[in-house]
């Protein structure tokens, strides 16, 4: 079924509770949804991660259960936070919440979050243990559908989608350089040390737009905008330069970031005169995948060393890279 659409559920949840709950949801909604969950809020990046998947998501749904969460600086939780992110947003919530038969058994911030939800206009679902949960998401979930349609969501995976989704970003490169050296082995290669290892060239002047998304400040109110932006190639290979001789994923999209965000300050306030103050500049995750998928390809970036989980891939900028920068500026000054 390649056209049958999944809808993106972020799950609001505190932190090391309610595991059973949790798995049950992604027995349940594995042929029905695609599911991101609320992360520790001792990592530094949670609020960011919650609020993005929030603004992304079809459906909120928020689980309840014996633990209000890890306390953020702020005073608050991740699920909290996210709590009132999701509210903001006008996102279709629904809530399953366990039943405490006595108020010594919850926190005092719990019981808070309990009484502002239970007040609020929710979908409220109430359960004992963990043996009820799959009952009450059946109706739990319908009655979502049939109240709140939205329509669109995420393609349903096919075996290669599920097959991407389960490597590591290092395995998902390595195919791709695999396919593309068959490519290459078909058409006749010249001796020459700029296609070397190449798989896609890259033209330093050529420009290529990306989509970002930034908060800015107008009158006193923040405003969340999407927008698109123009760069060149060379600005990424500047950019890339002034990182530290090896950085992670995570350090590529800060350097962009840092690329972009001068540039979409000066794009945003041009279209809002008012506005006083831009900030938060990411680009978008899938524009983010594509251009280290690109870097790859046309070795600029290659992995020095590789893990299971994303934070732990190191990658470096190859001698290649380095020379392009050297040899363009050479040229340029004849």
């Amino acid at each position: 079924m390649p056209n049958r659409r999944y809808h993106h559920i972020h799950v609001i949840c505190a932190d090391n509770d309610q595991s059973l709950v949790l798995d049950s949801l992604a027995i349940f909604f594995q042929a029905r949804a695609f599911l991101t969950y609320d992360v520790s809020s001792k990592l530094p990046k949670a609020s960011l991660y919650g609020r993005q998947c929030i603004d992304s998501c079809d459906y909120a749904l928020m689980i309840i259960g014996d633990s209000y969460g890890t306390v953020q600086k702020n005073g608050v939780s991740q699920m909290h936070l996210s709590y009132l992110n999701a509210k903001a947003k006008l996102k279709p919530l629904l809530i399953l919440a366990k039943k405490h038969h006595h108020e010594l058994d919850v926190s005092r911030q719990l019981q808070e979050l309990i009484k502002t939800v239970s007040k609020q206009d929710n979908q409220i679902y109430y359960y004992d243990s963990e043996d009820d949960i799959e009952p009450l998401l059946v109706q739990a979930y319908y009655n979502t559908l049939a109240s709140n349609r939205v329509e669109g969501g995420w393609i349903r995976a096919t075996e290669e989608m599920i097959k991407f989704s389960n490597q590591t970003v290092a395995e998902r490169f390595a195919d791709i350089l695999a396919i593309n050296k068959n490519t290459k082995k078909q058409a006749p290669v010249e001796d020459n040390f700029a296609d070397d290892n190449v798989s896609q060239p890259i033209v330093l002047t050529e420009t290529f737009t990306v989509k970002y998304t930034a908060q800015a400040y107008e009158g006193g109110n923040l405003k969340d905008v999407t927008r698109e932006i123009t760069l060149s190639w060379q600005e990424i290979l500047v950019a890339l330069i002034k990182i530290p001789s090896t950085f992670s994923s995570y350090g590529l999209q800060n350097a962009i970031n840092r690329l972009i965000a001068p540039k979409a300050e000066i794009d945003i306030k041009n279209d809002m005169p008012n506005v006083h103050a831009v900030s938060r500049c990411q680009i978008a995750q899938d524009d983010l995948n594509n251009l280290q998928r690109q870097l790859v390809s046309a070795n600029w970036i290659q992995l020095t060393t590789y893990g299971t989980r994303l934070s732990q891939e190191l990658w470096k900028l190859t001698f290649y890279a380095k020379n392009l920068l050297v040899s363009n500026s050479s040229q340029t000054h004849e």
